[in-house]
């Protein structure tokens, strides 16, 4: 018969199962460290990359929201002047001045609108990649230009509404729009250029089209309402919103060191 010697298996000791434990949940614990930094740095870097875009979008609405503030001084003071002209001068002997005004206080409407962009703002939100802005700050900062934005659109709406119900059937049934495609070039220039002519005498002087039935009190009380709801908004809604944006701009500054190249 054969005989089989099986090799005898050396025991380990208490403290050697320790140490080998000890390793294995020191290697462990290293792997989870070291992905935890990968992903910070990674994170990091998106983090960045989302930060400048939605720096860019923020401050191109900064200039655009500077620019709709411009227009509209400039529309409160045309629309003073077309009321005051309504009031008591001439409305068969127009003067120079009396369609341009007439056309800041019932043509140009939406061109004094500020919509704001929110492009990277829906991304940032419906991705999930909010939370990598983890400063409380710069977290109020985006909740709070969302707050000023809604409330922005929602004014908007306002305006336009009013728009569509009363001033444009007004301007449909006065406003001589001979004169405005003379004033425009035949439409090669946009409303917002023509505007800024100084010295414009059309070849057929504009007239008031049924003039018998215009209401000169009902005409003024239109733009006056109309100009408490466009300076409500100029007073109101948007200032909340350029501070918001303001906010927004500083804190994404001062965390990733932005600028406004």
């Amino acid at each position: 018969m054969e005989v089989h010697h099986h090799p005898e298996v050396e025991k380990k000791g208490f403290k050697e199962y320790i140490l080998e434990g000890l390793m294995i949940f020191l290697a462990v614990t290293m792997g989870f460290f070291a992905e935890t930094i990968r992903e910070n740095i990674s994170e990091n870097g998106k983090a960045k990359e989302l930060a400048k875009s939605l720096y860019q979008e923020i401050y191109k609405d900064s200039i655009a929201m500077h620019d709709k503030l411009v227009l509209r001084e400039q529309k409160d003071e045309q629309m003073l002047y077309f009321m005051r002209y309504l009031k008591d001068s001439s409305l068969t002997h127009i003067s120079d001045q009396f369609y341009p005004s007439f056309t800041w206080t019932y043509i140009i409407t939406a061109g004094v609108i500020f919509d704001p962009n929110d492009g990277v703002l829906n991304q940032l939100r419906n991705s999930g990649t909010l939370r990598y802005f983890k400063r409380i700050e710069l977290q109020n900062a985006i909740s709070n230009i969302n707050t000023a934005i809604f409330k922005v659109r929602d004014r908007n709406v306002h305006e336009y509404t009013f728009n569509e119900q009363y001033l444009r059937p007004f301007m449909l049934k006065y406003f001589d729009f001979s004169w405005y495609d003379a004033y425009t070039q035949s439409g090669k220039l946009s409303i917002l250029v023509a505007i800024k002519q100084t010295h414009f005498h059309p070849a057929v002087p504009p007239e008031i089209r049924n003039l018998a039935d215009l209401k000169r009190k009902d005409a003024i009380a239109l733009a006056a309402y109309y100009m408490l709801l466009i300076r409500s908004t100029k007073q109101n809604t948007y200032p909340e919103y350029v501070a918001a944006n303001h906010k927004l701009l500083q804190e994404l500054r001062k965390e990733y060191n932005m600028n406004n190249e």
